[in-house]
């Protein structure tokens, strides 16, 4: 089937991925990661973090992924010429539903190369560049990460102090990046580093593309809370890049930056369509074992989650062209914060209905079942930029409203 064969409906095109994922079923369960089509066990989390021994489960990821790739249906938005499908950002979310629903192991380690590198690339990077990395990122064969927050620029991203000097037909790269989301897996990283310190901050940086696995590049995992280490310290001592692998112009690394960012907020909440309504399903289910449905204190929150969850998932199935010309600049800032709410309000519901049996093993069943969603909730409201970033984006850039 060419591409012009295949369904543009919604509906129908769910049908054709299905379809086309059927005869892989049976390969995934004997992988015995993420077992296809077995039933989920009572652990929830916020967000997928990869454990000890987590080679064969990433080994997964990376075959899943070609198996798309082979099948057509890697990246339904991407170009026709670089193995996408020409449709919109609503199919790559149906793919995500479809092979959820179906019980596909969970690609979560190639989340950032796909949906923030990769659309990056193809808007900014030099044909030589873009077109064997994003393709390699969409078979499987790459693993990308975003090197862009430092410990003295997180929120204020423009402020990064990385520094890259022009070396003949290198630039070389002195500085240290953190909250590196799968750092320690990745083969290439975009890093927004500064040129020109002489130049306004934004005016002075550019973005790179870094070879991970370059002399010079030291990468480190951060233990969290939850007891996983998905983000990571990245060390850059005297890194050389080609100055081919430059993502866009020389001082205009935060034009490519805001690429990625809108890409980043969008699809966090896109990838958020499956979890958020299963999750709400397994509050729901606990609420009901427990009781607790008709307590006149937790009713207001389980109207209030539900709402929440409803709100999102509005929003999130509103095509490119159903927002109002002021607010289509920001709708991935507007999905981001409905997605952190509707999850706030579940951890919230689950925290209430199971007080300490939530953090506290007891040996019941619920017991340690809700702790990692709940610990893992906080940290949504930090990646892809934290709260106060999006409030100050949907104003300013959406609203037309003065700075302070």
């Amino acid at each position: 089937m060419t591409t012009t064969e295949v369904p543009t409906d919604v509906a129908a095109f769910a049908g054709y991925v299905r379809e086309r994922m059927t005869p892989h079923l049976g390969e995934f369960a004997q992988a015995g990661a993420g077992a296809a089509g077995a039933e989920r066990d009572d652990h929830i989390a916020a967000v997928e973090e990869l454990r000890e021994g987590h080679e064969e489960q990433v080994a997964c990821m990376r075959r899943l992924q070609r198996v798309l790739y082979d099948a057509g249906i890697a990246w339904p938005s991407g170009p026709t010429h670089l193995g996408g499908l020409g449709l919109t950002s609503i199919h790559d979310t149906v793919v995500d539903e479809v092979l959820d629903d179906m019980g596909f192991p969970s690609r979560e380690a190639l989340f950032v190369g796909l949906n923030i590198v990769a659309p990056a690339l193809v808007h900014h990077a030099p044909a030589q560049v873009r077109e064997p990395v994003v393709t390699g990122l969409y078979r499987g064969e790459l693993i990308g990460c975003q090197l862009f927050s430092e410990p003295g620029a997180g929120s204020d991203l423009a402020g990064v102090s990385t520094r890259a000097v022009r070396d003949g037909d290198d630039w070389v790269l002195h500085g240290q990046k953190v909250w590196t989301s799968m750092g320690h897996l990745a083969d290439v990283g975009e890093a927004l580093v500064r040129t020109d310190p002489a130049a306004p901050k934004h005016a002075g940086l550019t973005m790179f593309l870094v070879d991970m696995h370059a002399p010079g590049v030291t990468v480190r995992p951060i233990r969290q809370m939850t007891g996983g280490a998905a983000f990571n310290e990245v060390f850059l001592d005297g890194v050389r890049v080609p100055d081919s692998h430059r993502i866009g112009g020389v001082g205009e690394g935060w034009k490519v930056a805001s690429t990625s960012l809108g890409n980043e907020r969008s699809t966090m909440s896109g990838a958020a369509g499956p979890l958020t309504p299963y999750v709400l399903e397994r509050v729901v289910e606990l609420v009901k074992r427990l009781g607790a449905e008709e307590n006149p204190i937790l009713r207001p929150q389980i109207a209030r989650t539900v709402a929440a969850v409803t709100a999102m998932r509005a929003a999130a199935g509103l095509t490119p062209g159903s927002w109002t010309h002021r607010l289509e600049p920001v709708s991935g800032s507007v999905l981001k914060m409905l997605m952190t709410r509707a999850l706030d309000e579940i951890a919230r519901l689950a925290e209430d209905v199971l007080g300490e049996r939530a953090f506290v093993d007891h040996g019941e069943k619920d017991a340690f079942a809700w702790s990692e969603f709940v610990l893992g909730v906080p940290a949504l409201h930090l990646a892809g930029g934290t709260d106060e970033i999006q409030r100050n984006v949907i104003a300013q850039r959406g609203l037309g409203l003065p700075r302070r």
